[in-house]
């Protein structure tokens, strides 16, 4: 006689089962651990523009404007003795810097929750 059983072989199903297993120790350690999507950036606009020796800083504003704390400006890199200022958090905000030789220009954005991004980060 011939055997007819059909079905799933006795490996096949400790395979799918401890597939399930890992899967549903995944879901349940991530909510756990309380895995969170990240924050959305910050954002808002400030532009360092160079019109022969002298850069111009610009605050455009931004959807969270209103969260910044400080606006800081560098010019030649972020060490000690490179020149540094604050920009006003207002929207249209400027200040100009007379720079014969283009520089390094940083500038980053400091807000309530006490977090920091770069704004900018380029050769002017």
């Amino acid at each position: 006689m011939a055997d007819t059983d059909s079905g799933v072989s006795e490996v096949e199903s400790v395979l799918l089962m401890v597939a399930v297993v890992v899967i549903l120790a995944a879901i349940t350690a991530s909510m756990v651990f309380g895995m969170q999507m990240p924050e959305e950036p910050k954002p808002v606009v400030v532009t360092a523009t160079r019109s022969g020796e002298t850069i111009t800083f610009t605050n455009h504003g931004g959807m969270n404007m209103d969260r910044a704390v400080e606006i800081r400006c560098w010019i030649g890199g972020t060490g000690p003795g490179d020149e540094n200022f604050t920009l006003d958090t207002r929207a249209g905000a400027f200040e100009t810097r007379i720079v014969p030789d283009a520089a390094r220009v940083v500038v980053v954005g400091r807000f309530e929750d006490n977090e920091s991004w770069i704004l900018v980060d380029r050769t002017v």
